[in-house]
């Protein structure tokens, strides 16, 4: 049955979700599902196909919500992390499979402790499965599988915007509450076997991608990665795991000067803003002791869909397929490290025109 409902179907990584799974398979039914019925409702009527319907759907609301994820194969949750477990509990009520797009470390912790219940009611959830966590942790697999064990593995993601603001101006192309929360909680490092919380905006390094990226600032991060790759890969021997995503210095200092006057989500939410002609390009690197794996990515003009909107929302959609399809059979909560088969999804990927390459440390 290849039925999927799409929570927060018209957000900015929502939509290009669903334009992929439409785009996958002539046999995908999709529902776009949010708050914002009579825009989920524009949306699904410019496909002008009945295998796209719309609805509301408010995650505050549980029962409401369960009753809308009945009849699917899979959830694909894409709304703001602390509404995972919601969905996750409804999900399980429906009987409906479960992806989503990351819990920003907290949240990935607390629904782990879900495994049971999706494992007695044989049901996946496949937790982080955008970018960064996703691809990341589906890279990390095949460098550890092909080195056998892995001592330290680092990521880091490393985004130019050819097109994008500079000086003080401000514009965000993901939610403004993630941007703010990776900014301002404390990120989590992993070493020599512990968890490590350390200070936010720490860690400034300048990382050497490949062109057309090229040098440019990275910094720590609060990020799902680091919550479960120790785990996954304890026995073979890792004793460091770090994460890393580029922001540029002079944004990050007027974001920080705008929160010290006192502004608000509201305002932040404001700068969330889709580009027409998107023109940016995308890395996101793994490092497991001396191997180097990258994934890069570029725009989709014909979606109005830059590269991080390409890297984020094309692995819910192949992940959600390949559940529906039974390629991935394994039940119960998991990373993505553990639940996707490496490369049918590199395969997948390729598909989607990203490129993945490898070689050796530049930053051991």
């Amino acid at each position: 049955m290849r039925r999927f409902i799409v929570l927060g179907g018209v957000g900015t990584i929502g939509r290009i979700v669903v334009r992929d799974l439409f785009e996958s398979h002539s046999g995908n039914h999709i529902v776009i599902a949010d708050h914002r019925e009579s825009l989920a409702r524009s949306l699904a009527e410019s496909f002008n196909d009945p295998r796209v319907t719309a609805g509301f759907v408010d995650a505050r609301e549980p029962e409401k919500l369960a009753n809308a994820l009945c009849g699917q194969a899979v959830a694909i949750n894409c709304l703001q992390h602390n509404f995972n477990l919601a969905v996750m509990r409804a999900s399980l009520s429906a009987n409906v499979h479960y992806v989503d797009l990351g819990g920003l470390f907290s949240w990935t912790r607390k629904q782990l402790r879900l495994n049971g219940k999706f494992e007695n009611a044989g049901l996946t959830a496949i937790i982080g499965i955008g970018c960064s966590p996703g691809i990341t942790n589906v890279l990390a697999a095949y460098a550890v599988g092909k080195l056998g064990k892995a001592r330290s593995i680092k990521i880091r993601v490393g985004l130019v915007d050819f097109g994008g603001q500079s000086g003080k101006e401000l514009q965000f192309s993901y939610s403004a509450q993630t941007v703010i929360e990776e900014l301002t909680l404390k990120p989590w490092i992993f070493r020599d076997g512990k968890f490590f919380q350390t200070v936010p905006r720490s860690g400034w390094e300048l990382t050497e991608f490949p062109e057309p990226v090229g040098k440019i600032w990275t910094l720590r991060t609060r990020h799902s990665e680091i919550a479960t790759l120790p785990i996954s890969f304890r026995k073979q021997g890792l004793r460091y795991c770090d994460f890393k995503v580029s922001f540029r210095p002079e944004l990050v200092r007027e974001v920080m000067e705008r929160l010290r006057i006192g502004w608000t989500m509201a305002q932040f939410q404001k700068l969330v803003a889709v580009s027409a002609q998107p023109n940016d390009y995308e890395v996101s690197r793994v490092i497991v002791d001396d191997l180097i794996v990258d994934c890069h990515a570029m725009p989709k003009l014909e979606w109005q869909a830059g590269a991080g909107d390409i890297d984020t929302a094309s692995p819910p959609s192949i992940a959600a397929q390949m559940i529906a399809d039974g390629v991935i059979q394994e039940r119960g909560v998991l990373p993505p490290e553990i639940a996707i088969p490496v490369q049918p999804f590199l395969a997948e990927l390729k598909k989607r025109g990203m490129q993945i390459s490898e070689s050796g440390a530049i930053n051991p």
